[in-house]
This record gives C-alpha cells, structure tokens and sequence, in this order.
C-alpha cells in the first residue's frame, strides 16, 4: 500500500481579499473578472481570488509608498495666498509653521494675481469677508485655477456669519471649508494646505496645459472631469485602481464610463501622465534613471525601462534625451485631449448619467437593465 500523500493545509483568505471579491463579483457578476468572460464559475472564482489578492497586494505597497513619502522632509513650503481678517492672520501664521507660507492679500484680485502670476500654489479666503457681491468674482477664481487649491477657513466669525459665508463659498464653487474655531480645525488646515497635499509645480503646469487645451475658456468643465485630470498627474496615483479609489468609484465603473463616452482607457491617461512626470523628473542631471524610477514608485528601473519602450519605442536613456516635461506635456495632450476635446468638455466620470453621446455600438445596448447597472 502507498502513504497517502500529505497535503499542507491552505490558509484561508484575508476579510481584506474576501472584500475585494465581494466588491468584484458584485460589480461584474459570477461569470466576468476584469471584464474576462468565463464559461466555467469556477475558473472565474479562481481568476477573481487572484485579482482580489492583487489587489490588497496593490494597497499594501501603496500604504508602505505613502508611509515613506510622508516621512521624507519637503524642500521647499508651498505658498498659500490668503484673503484674511487681521485677527484670522495671526492664527493662521502660528497654525502654519514648516507646513506652509502664508502670502496675505487685502483683496480677491491680489489673490487672484498671484495664482495667475503663479506667486502661489492655493488659496485661503474667510467666510467673515465673502459678501454676496463677491461671489462673482470667487467663482471665478476657482473655475480659473482648477489645477489650485482654494479652501474656506472660519475662524474670526459668529455663528450667524459664519453660516453665511460658508454659503456663499458653496455658492462660488469653494469645496472644502475648515473650522477654525475648534482645535482639530488647525490641523485639518495644515492637513489641506501641507507639503504633502497640494499640487507641486510641474502639476500645475500639467493641468494648466490640458485645461488650456480643451479650451472651455472659463474654466467651466464638469467637476468630476477636473478631479480626474488632478488625479492623474497626482504623484501618489500610479494604477488605474488607486485612481479608482481616490475618486470613489469601483474601477470596472470607471472604465466602462471612459469606454461608453468613446475615450481612451483610464489606464491609457495615467501611463502617459506618468511619462510626462518621468520626462520632468529626468530633467534633472543628478537623478539617475533607477531614481527617476524610485520617485515614480516603479517596481524596478527594469520594469520602467520596458514601460517607457513599449509606450515610445525608446529606451530609458533615448527617451531622456528625446523628452523634457513641456514636449511629453504636449504629446499627452496631442493625443489624450486635443483629439477628444468636445467630449470632455461635457464629460463627468463621477456622474451615473452619462452626458456625453455614448460610444457607437454601445447605443443599442445602453437602454437595456443590464447596461444601466453596469455604468
């Protein structure tokens, strides 16, 4: 007789990978992983156990990556244009230390030169000066610098006033609003205006040129379009997945969006945006193409270097000769935007209506059950 065969035992699977699965089977059914269609369920539970443990892999490198950023000392403090009372000026002073500068300005036009002079890279303005008749021009402001942080602070303001300039804010498009009459209110301040947050330089310089090139004029584009734009050329957004979660949506949901609108994939907007921050990156002499690598958090300089060859056709060495920031800024926008301008000028990732003509073979199935519960 033959010893049975000893089978170790398996371990069972993490809540966190049995989460994912939950969330994967009930965004594409029993029978579809990543959009793959399998005949057999169990070849589909198989492939959606690996996918699932993917991603919580994905996220544990992502929480290590951000754990390491924020250990890193920032050079240089970003520098905050406000619109303050004497008093709201002192406390902010003494609230910023080493998070940020402060650059105070008596009115909304100040502010708004030194975002469009690119003295400042955000702005603060108090919900205890907005009047109504300055909402005009904070709309403004905030449609014409979406690449710019622009929050509330209340602080030197009674109950009453401080409702209606927190009104008045919502009304000119200011999305966040922090309380400065309590204690946490300081640190969600530092929080939104620190280092870490706001845009860096080359970002700006990012969306100024997309948003230039879709040419709405105004500024006037679908929030959720300008947040997805944000949030590719964000540092900290390297998969199509992290570009999911920092937008709340699933990412099957985002890419049928995208696919339904008749646009390149998510994946395809962030792989290029990540080009252009390698091209900018690489401009520096002193970074070699392992740090160019490191900084764009790419898991080998080996694993860049057949990304940057299969997108361009180069290697790591001819791309940097070939590309600075400003030239592979306009490659993105040659081909990611300018083609595709009138659809993104109505198009909002984040809405469940789709505002935009839907793809063309997509239009008899869109009226269907099934394919309103996919978008």
């Amino acid at each position: 007789m033959y010893a049975p065969i000893y089978h170790p035992p398996v371990a069972p699977p993490s809540p966190e990978v049995l989460a994912y699965e939950r969330e994967i089977l009930a965004a594409e059914g029993p029978y579809r992983v990543e959009e793959r269609y399998y005949a057999n369920p169990a070849d589909a539970d198989r492939e959606r156990r690996w996918v699932a443990e993917r991603m919580v892999r994905e996220a544990q490198r992502r929480a290590e990556y951000a754990k390491r950023q924020a250990s890193v000392t920032p050079v240089a403090r970003p520098r905050v244009t406000t619109w303050l009372t004497p008093r709201e000026r002192q406390r902010v002073e003494a609230a910023a230390g080493e998070h940020f500068a402060s650059i105070h300005r008596t009115t909304l036009d100040s502010v708004r030169a030194d975002l469009a002079l690119g003295d400042a890279e955000a702005a603060l303005i108090s919900a205890a000066l907005v009047e109504p008749s300055d909402v005009p021009a904070l709309t403004a402001l905030v449609r014409g610098f979406p690449a710019c942080t622009v929050t509330g602070l209340i602080a030197d303001a009674d109950d009453s006033r401080a409702l209606s300039g927190t009104l008045l804010l919502g009304h000119a498009g200011v999305t966040h609003v922090v309380d400065g009459r309590v204690p946490s209110g300081w640190q969600a301040l530092r929080s939104t205006l620190g280092s870490t947050q706001l845009p860096r330089a080359f970002q700006r310089d990012a969306l100024g040129a997309v948003f230039s090139t879709i040419g709405t004029g105004d500024g006037d584009l679908p929030m959720g379009c300008v947040r997805f734009f944000r949030a590719i050329f964000a540092p900290s957004v390297t998969t199509a997945k992290a570009l999911a979660a920092d937008l709340g949506v699933l990412p099957t949901t985002l890419v049928s969006r995208f696919y339904r609108a008749g646009l390149p994939t998510p994946k395809q907007y962030i792989a290029t945006a990540r080009l252009a921050w390698a091209a900018h990156l690489a401009e520096s002499p002193a970074l070699s193409i392992a740090g160019v690598a490191l900084r764009l958090d790419a898991s080998s300089p080996q694993s860049f270097g057949r990304t940057v060859r299969t997108m361009t056709g180069f290697t790591a060495v001819q791309f940097r000769e070939a590309y600075n920031g400003a030239a592979m800024l306009d490659r993105f926008c040659s081909t990611l935007v300018r083609p595709y301008r009138d659809t993104l000028r109505a198009f909002d990732p984040l809405s469940e209506r789709l505002t935009v003509p839907v793809h063309p073979h997509e239009s008899a199935a869109a009226s269907t059950p099934l394919a309103g519960r996919a978008a």
